[in-house]
């Protein structure tokens, strides 16, 4: 009987820097949560590394000799037959860089400033991405597609590299494109002590997958704080009469949990933003804080009616 495939993942990363002090430091944080290390000192040795043995984790840097970090992760992608999660070290924040990444490949950035806080935790969760890219199933054609970045089973890259590839479609050929955002989140401490979010997350997701049109607009869920959760829903061909229909069909979803003690409190906000026939073309990560800051912005002007409203009621 073949033993389950969590039990023959390696627990094995390769740390990939031209610089030794960075190398070793990686490799000793890394190592310090009991994963064993090897180190390559640029990307034409890892690719020859990788071809001794998997990594299922590899944690590189951005800018080496010979060959670097962009395309070694391009390379491995090309000729990888086993999952791999890649990890970038960088003290690039341009958001066209860090955008050809993730098309390129990357899973995640980590900043070089200050990656000692994180690196560990980041790595071990990318065991469970591997574990879980493993076991997914293919979705069927019939229901929208969703990348979750939260499980890890997938990561920005996979949110990242599909929008940008519908933004470079869309104008290709002329047609619209709009992304919304959606979150729930507690508006009353009542709803933050009930840890009800989960409930709530499980049913957003239904709520919006009930809402968009299967097989043309897909769906992706975006890292937030613990105790909201945040979708990103992709519309190509799209209008306002469209996102209007998606926003009320997930409200009416709600209405249902009106009378739930253990979700009241919880509130929902939508945001919007749209391919611009003029201009520049946008990047993924434009259109996306785009669409999140007019969220934010109508959010913030509901919660001031709601407020006034409150005192008006008061007073009366």
């Amino acid at each position: 009987m073949s033993q389950p495939q969590e039990q023959l993942l390696p627990k094995r990363v390769l740390v990939v820097d031209d610089d030794e002090i960075v190398r070793d430091s990686v490799a000793a944080l890394v190592r310090a949560a009991d994963i064993e290390v090897l180190c390559a000192s640029d990307g034409q040795e890892a690719i020859t590394m990788m071809g001794r043995q998997w990594f299922p984790v590899i944690v590189t840097d951005r800018q080496m000799p010979v060959l670097d970090g962009l395309e070694l992760v391009s390379r491995l992608r090309a000729i990888s037959v086993a999952p791999v999660y890649v990890i970038m070290l960088t003290a690039i924040t341009d958001a066209h860089e860090c955008e050809r990444g993730y098309c390129a490949g990357v899973d995640l950035y980590i900043a070089k400033n200050g990656h000692e806080r994180e690196l560990a935790a980041r790595v071990t969760a990318a065991f469970s991405a591997v574990r879980r890219r493993q076991v997914s199933q293919v979705t069927t054609a019939d229901v929208p597609v969703t990348v979750d970045l939260e499980t890890g089973a997938h990561t920005a890259r996979h949110l990242v590299g599909r929008l940008h590839a519908e933004i470079a479609y869309a104008a290709r050929v002329n047609k619209s494109l709009h992304v919304l955002t959606v979150c729930i989140q507690p508006s009353d401490q009542h709803a933050r002590r009930s840890g009800a979010i989960g409930a709530a997350s499980d049913g957003l997701l239904e709520a919006v997958h009930g809402a968009v049109r299967p097989k043309l607009d897909w769906v992706a869920r975006l890292p937030g704080a613990r105790e909201s959760c945040r979708l990103a829903v992709v519309m190509p061909e799209s209008d306002a009469t469209h996102i209007a229909a998606v926003e009320q069909g997930v409200r009416n979803a709600f209405v249902k949990y009106a009378d739930d003690p253990a979700l009241r409190g919880m509130s929902l906000s939508f945001g919007a933003a749209a391919l611009s026939d003029a201009g520049d073309q946008p990047t993924a990560l434009g259109l996306l804080a785009e669409s999140e800051r007019k969220r934010r912005g109508l959010q913030a002007k509901a919660s001031a009616v709601a407020a006034v409203k409150s005192v008006q009621e008061e007073a009366e």
